[in-house]
């Protein structure tokens, strides 16, 4: 069993005596409670339940004993709540400087609240400076808010309850009790002594604990190595109180979370931990997807929030087929978009009646699809916040939120974290106002994200806090990380609102660093008296910057990485596993028209060049990349602009001498109609174009490029075009390759394959035994009659030309080949074994063109190619065995 964390042989005789115990936070008061209850367990006895609280709980009682009594301190009169609190402070700062962001209602208000608890008035606060001026302004304009609807601060509630002492309508206490205080607030002070005869403070026994100082390279190796050491204590004796402070806990929840999870992997035990930093609600699984569901009712979501509700588990999408799910990913990637409301969401996702499952689908969605057609939410319609409330609660059951799976632990302590906090929403009803959906909405969120959720978990044998929470619990062995001069100390932090000499003439919080020497001392020394064993470490770097030890560890002995965990590797456990490989022989998979099918260009005999893997992956596993949105037109949607506007002119001239005959006017009108003609088309497709000002744009680059390349194209021999974007189909035994060609000409009677390109290209790529890019080989191959020529037409801005070979002068500034019909025969050749390896089954993962190669990037998982030499080693030494 579990020794409690707290002492309790120092509580004892006050807790018989029915004193009143103060602490400075729930988890000291509710440890204190749990030592007793032990202590009593183990005497076998009944008890009565220890008056032992927090002071901010105590406070909170005091004043609902004023309330309960209608006394004229309180009669009328509220607290004014966080949230509350908070648009309170954002109207007051609008009031006085609207052009500033609402973002100083947080600062301001902790401010003023310490500035209260100071004892402090705004009139002592001298005007040295624009920010106290500012924040004065403010601040009077928040107490007008605050006292027009009958509230008042949490510190000015404790005036009133230090008054309810002195005139006797609050029971003074024979004696309080503190514990774990290391600063208390001149207001809190004041009450303390007004409400009790006499204060003790209970202090733990002086002792010292075996304390070693631990040098370790970095923040992240100090977690890494506190994580093993408890996992190596723990399995040790299971029943030892363990702790791990870490200073900065909660801006590393998640990190902490995973490497300690990651040590007791490695050490193969499972016991409970608890960490006492909690996360935002706005975080956690469950209250992240129900904002999302109420928001995407009326207000557009980033493309990857879509997806990630398509396939959570907590909604009405969790009843759909994953097919259908996976469907509706590719279908919004293809889209483009790079946000989505639920009317565009549904445009694009709704399958059509002729779809297998749509009418189960259809009643599915049905919600959604009611929703969206709601007046309810139309920003129009304004109502109080328990109303809007209740349409939340209303939405979210209609889209199956929670979800229809039992729920565990954690996410069932979730869902009762968010019924709690709309409670707390339908409390801003005090504000007397109605909103609208979007501010109800903002507001739910800022409550979600102000609000910590932490979950509730059994007594557990190794606690991991933070430096404050740590103070005033006993451990067996504790280990205290961050423990730099930077750090501890704490530094000064003066609050930016009030002038610095001010806060340190009234030694305000975090003014003066003789005070934060004196915390850190008395902390330590606490630390050193609730622990048999304690362990100081501190890094040596942070990032690229070196750290010395805190001057407060100069007396404690070093010890290395060592002595205290013995041989520790370097690397989790899952990436020290030796390489598990199974050698068998890849047999060859034959392409087999009759149970396949594969239809696809040239690109197949393309990537076949390239790598026979990722042609394998590709056309026959059809592994394709997800397709992402791109801002504006991308590089494809501009090279299928083109061929667009291309095929419309020539399809009006057909010659050259349709050409040659515009006059330069003609030509460049005929141009602008064209491309206008094109890009109304489009505009459906890709809505940037609706907008003059991109559309402008995009007409005049275009302008200026086809101009540019029909002026070359008048230098050429003279032409008719015999054909445009037409299919040609060819074949390699069972392989058929279909391909378009974007145009034929016809020269002298000699025929010349034509592909425009909006890239460079490089005719070099069709030479050899594995062609780069076979594709105008191909095109020459498949056309009838058979082509005397090939040239990719070039059109990119600076570098227009045509790129090509031909047997005679077809090409304008191209050198006719001599070896013609010879270059036919070879790329004949050269093409059909590519498509024999193709059909065969070679699929040997060897890269051909590495510059090629780098652009199927989205296949490494599956070819594995940054493995190869690890997986060839091994298979060598495997063979030599």
């Amino acid at each position: 069993m579990l020794a409690p964390l707290i002492n309790i042989s120092l509580f004892s005789q006050f807790i018989e005596a029915d004193r009143l115990i103060l602490t400075p936070n729930h988890r000291l008061a509710a440890k204190i409670t749990d030592a007793w209850a032990i202590a009593n367990l183990d005497e076998r006895r009944v008890w009565q339940a220890p008056r032992v609280f927090s002071i901010d709980h105590w406070l909170r009682f005091c004043w609902d004993e004023l309330q309960d009594q209608s006394h004229s301190l309180v009669c009328g009169l509220g607290v004014v709540g966080p949230q509350q609190s908070r648009y309170y402070w954002e109207r007051a700062i609008k009031l006085n400087h609207p052009e500033l962001s609402a973002k100083y209602a947080k600062l301001a208000g902790d401010t003023y609240s310490r500035l209260q608890q100071w004892n402090l008035k705004l009139a002592d606060v001298p005007s040295d400076s624009p920010a106290a001026d500012y924040f004065k302004l403010w601040a009077q304009s928040f107490d007008g808010l605050l006292r027009r609807n009958n509230l008042v601060t949490t510190a000015q509630s404790w005036r009133s309850i230090a008054s309810g002492f002195e005139s006797g309508a609050l029971a003074v206490e024979d004696e309080i009790v503190l514990y774990g205080f290391q600063s208390i607030p001149p207001i809190q002070t004041n009450i303390i002594v007004g409400a009790s005869r006499q204060c003790t403070t209970v202090k733990t026994p002086n002792r010292e604990a075996q304390t070693s100082v631990l040098k370790v390279s970095s923040p992240a190796e100090e977690v890494r190595l506190a994580a093993q050491w408890a996992a190596q204590q723990l399995k040790i004796n299971k029943n030892e109180r363990i702790g791990i402070i870490i200073p900065d806990l909660k801006d590393n929840l998640a990190t902490v979370a995973r490497v300690v999870g990651e040590a007791f992997q490695t050490e193969q035990i499972n016991p409970v931990v608890n960490i006492s930093a909690g996360i935002s609600l706005s975080t956690t699984a469950m209250a992240s997807q129900a904002l999302d569901l109420i928001g995407m009712l009326r207000q557009q979501y980033p493309l990857d929030v879509w997806i990630s509700m398509l396939y959570s588990p907590l909604s009405l999408f969790d009843r759909l087929p994953i097919s259908f799910r996976v469907d509706a990913e590719i279908k919004l990637r293809e889209a483009g978009q790079f946000t989505y409301d639920l009317r565009d969401f549904l445009n694009v996702v709704m399958p059509n009646s002729s779809e297998d499952n749509s009418e189960h689908t259809d009643l599915i969605l049905r919600p959604l699809i009611m929703a969206r057609d709601s007046r309810v939410f139309a920003e129009a319609t304004k109502q109080d916040f328990s109303s809007w409330a209740q349409v939340f609660k209303s939405v979210l059951n209609d889209l199956g939120w929670p979800g229809y799976r039992t729920l565990d632990s954690v996410e069932y302590q979730q869902r009762e974290h968010w019924d709690r906090l709309l409670e707390s929403f339908s409390e801003l009803d005090n504000l007397s106002i109605q909103v609208g959906f979007n501010s109800a909405l903002q507001q739910l969120r800022q409550l979600a994200h102000d609000s910590v959720f932490h979950p509730q978990t059994a007594d557990a044998p190794l606690q991991i806090l933070g430096l404050l929470e740590g103070d005033g619990l006993r451990f067996d062995q504790l280990w205290i990380t961050g423990m730099h001069s930077q750090n501890f100390p704490a530094s000064v932090s003066i609050s930016p609102l009030l002038p610095a000499s001010f806060q340190r003439l009234h030694e305000m919080p975090h003014s003066l660093p003789e005070r934060e020497l004196e915390i850190a001392q008395s902390l330590l020394q606490g630390f050193k008296n609730n622990a048999g064993r304690l362990l100081l470490s501190y890094p040596e770097f942070k990032s690229e910057e070196q750290l010395d030890p805190s001057p407060l560890l100069r007396l404690a002995p070093p010890i290395n990485s060592q002595a205290v965990l013995g041989d520790v590797e370097q690397y989790p456990h899952w990436l020290r596993q030796a390489h598990q490989y199974e050698v068998f022989k890849d047999s060859a998979a034959p392409y087999d028209r009759h149970k396949e099918t594969i239809r696809t260009g040239s690109t197949l005999l393309k990537n076949q060049s390239l790598c026979p893997f990722n042609a394998f992956a590709v056309h026959r596993l059809k592994a394709e990349p997800l397709e992402e949105p791109s801002q504006g037109l991308s590089a494809r949607d501009r090279g299928s602009l083109l061929h667009d506007v291309l095929y419309r002119l020539w399809r009006q001239w057909d010659s050259s001498a349709a050409l040659n005959e515009l006059t330069a006017t003609a030509l460049l009108e005929a141009l602008a109609e064209t491309i206008s003609d094109t890009l109304n088309e489009l505009v459906p497709r890709y809505p940037i174009l609706a907008g003059n000002r991109y559309r402008g744009i995009e007409q005049k680059r275009l302008e200026k490029l086809l101009s540019a390349w029909l002026e070359l194209e008048k230098q050429r021999p003279s032409f008719s075009v015999i054909d445009l974007e037409c299919n040609r189909r060819i074949h390699f035994g069972d392989l058929e390759i279909s391909l378009k060609l974007d145009r034929i000409d016809s020269v002298n009677g000699d025929l010349v394959v034509i592909d425009y390109k909006s890239g460079e290209v490089t005719a070099s790529h069709w030479d050899g035994d594995r062609p780069k890019d076979p594709q105008l080989p191909l095109y020459v191959l498949a056309s009838e009659p058979q082509a005397k020529g090939c040239a990719f037409a070039q059109v990119k801005a600076g570098k227009i030309k045509f790129t090509g070979i031909s047997a005679s002068d077809l090409i304008a500034d191209v050198k006719p080949l001599e070896t013609w019909d010879s270059q036919v025969v070879q790329w004949e050749h050269a093409i059909g074994a590519l498509a024999e390896e193709f059909t065969s089954g070679v699929t040997q993962v060897e890269v051909f063109d590495s510059g090629s190669f780098q652009f199927q990037s989205y296949l490494l998982p599956l070819n594995r190619w940054h493995e190869e030499s690890d997986i060839n080693t091994e298979l060598l030494n495997k063979s030599t065995q």
